[in-house]
């Protein structure tokens, strides 16, 4: 390549953050070329007005979707797909606007709306609205789930991805973008005006993994504060787009509850203190009020909150503790663009002025032995001839997909993890080399979001007196 093209000027800069944009900006170029001048992602997409039961399982993900206006196949899963549209003349009942924008039913309507798959846009947010949802001490968990953005008030990002080091949002950064957020779930048959904007989700995504709370062993804690619950994989902690209903503190609520605060009060629906990626399982926190969700997050700032995670890799994982960098950018907080999958850097910024940019990653492997997967598993993985190895990993830090970043750095990415396994081996060093970084051009190309349960579980948890261990993980005890 010549010394003068762009990549090679990106190279030179020694910017992590750019040269991954570079990266990007290839992968895009050669869509563009690949789909006819149209990246799929781009492409208009006519949504197909079919609203599943809501006793059905779930909406297979890779079903085939209506093809676009270009006659291509559409790349979006039919849950991902959404009506825009607005409240006709003379309509005043939500659910009749919906049936009649999404060419469904009445009762189907008030199925699509009880599940959260309804969306109305709201020109104003009163004070009471925004100061009410900020502090929480009187709100319903309805408002509070159906409102805020996706990673406010909820402790970390994903499965091991509290920032610790992340400030708190203050109040008027908060009224701020609560003023800009328009559109906002709607969870009961109401009335609405006509010529509201409205979203409707015709094909919510399932999740069956919800009914698995209906065993009541998954409660591994309970006290007159918090609940300490043992999620299934392939279970989302905090609700999509389109449903409201089957995420953890919903399945929670609607299978073991209702439970009842120290003062006998029910609570309406458990509340969230921390997240856990849907591919993983193990413990998950919730609080049976806001005060209890705000001591949690404390005692995160605070690093007052133990946790031990179980991996499973097909490669031993070097025992010790391991301390990697990600770029600080792609780490934030609802970052948007940039690659899905975290890079890590093995060496540290070369000063405490280029150290503000970078997030330090800590976790010390603990255990590391051979096991024999379980051929019959319920996750139906086949581990075939190859050795498997569990490891035992405290974590000490906790950073957006730290523990699958880091063992895939180090070369001993979780088996199914399709979002890391490309990658595997791959670090931000890798960048500097020109042959390495074709290698990490055509891994991106690869990586996909697990839709399978990866062998990763929280598997204990430890703050406050509070003490909680998940059951065996889906893989098996280790004996085969």
């Amino acid at each position: 390549m010549a010394a003068s093209s762009p990549l090679a000027r990106c190279r030179s800069s020694l910017e992590p953050l750019l040269l991954l944009l570079c990266l990007l900006a290839r992968r895009h170029v050669a869509a563009f070329r690949g789909g006819g001048g149209v990246p799929p992602v781009a492409r208009p997409f006519r949504a197909h007005h079919v609203v599943m039961s809501s006793t059905q399982a779930e909406t297979d993900a890779t079903a085939p979707s209506p093809p676009d206006d270009d006659g291509r196949p559409s790349q979006r899963p039919m849950w991902m797909k959404c009506i825009n549209a607005v409240v006709p003349p003379g309509v005043r009942a939500l659910n009749e606007a919906v049936a009649a924008v999404a060419n469904v039913t009445r009762c189907q309507a008030n199925e699509l709306i009880e599940m959260g798959a309804v969306w109305a846009k709201m020109e104003t947010l009163t004070d009471d609205d925004v100061l009410g949802q900020y502090y929480d001490t009187s709100s319903s968990a309805a408002i509070r789930y159906a409102d805020l953005p996706s990673g406010w008030g909820s402790g970390s990002e994903n499965d091991e991805l509290y920032n610790e080091d992340e400030e708190e949002e203050t109040l008027d950064e908060y009224v701020e973008r609560q003023m800009a957020l328009r559109y906002r779930r709607i969870l009961t048959p109401s009335t609405i005006d006509p010529g509201t904007d409205i979203r409707v989700y015709p094909h919510p995504r399932r999740f069956p993994s919800c009914y698995d709370f209906a065993d009541q062993h998954r409660l591994l804690y309970e006290d007159t504060t918090f609940l300490v619950v043992d999620k299934p994989p392939m279970l989302p902690t905090q609700p999509e787009p389109s449903n409201y209903e089957e995420c953890c503190p919903g399945c929670v609520n609607l299978l073991m509850g209702p439970f009842h605060t120290i003062t006998g009060e029910e609570v309406p629906r458990p509340l969230l203190c921390h997240r856990v990626d849907s591919c993983v399982g193990g413990c998950v926190v919730l609080s049976k009020d806001g005060n209890g969700q705000k001591v949690f997050s404390e005692l995160q700032r605070e690093r007052k909150i133990k946790k031990l995670y179980l991996a499973v890799t097909t490669e031993p994982v070097p025992l010790g503790m391991h301390v990697h960098w990600m770029w600080g950018q792609l780490n934030a907080r609802g970052q948007m663009g940039g690659t899905p999958c975290q890079f890590v850097s093995h060496t540290p910024p070369a000063s405490r002025k280029k150290a503000k940019a970078w997030i330090r990653c800590v976790l010390e492997v603990v255990k590391c032995e051979p096991i024999a997967v379980s051929k019959d598993n319920e996750y139906n993985y086949d581990p075939g001839d190859t050795q498997h190895y569990q490891t035992t990993i405290r974590l000490v830090t906790g950073r957006k997909h730290q523990v699958r970043a880091q063992l895939a750095s180090l070369g001993c990415p979780l088996i199914r993890d399709t979002l890391y396994e490309p990658i595997a081996g791959m670090t931000l060093e890798s960048l500097e080399d020109e042959d390495m970084e074709e290698q990490m051009d055509e891994a991106l190309a690869r990586v996909r979001v697990p839709t399978e349960a990866i062998g990763l579980q929280a598997h204990a948890i430890l703050f406050a007196g509070v003490r909680a261990k998940a059951r065996t993980p889906w893989w098996g005890d280790g004996t085969g």
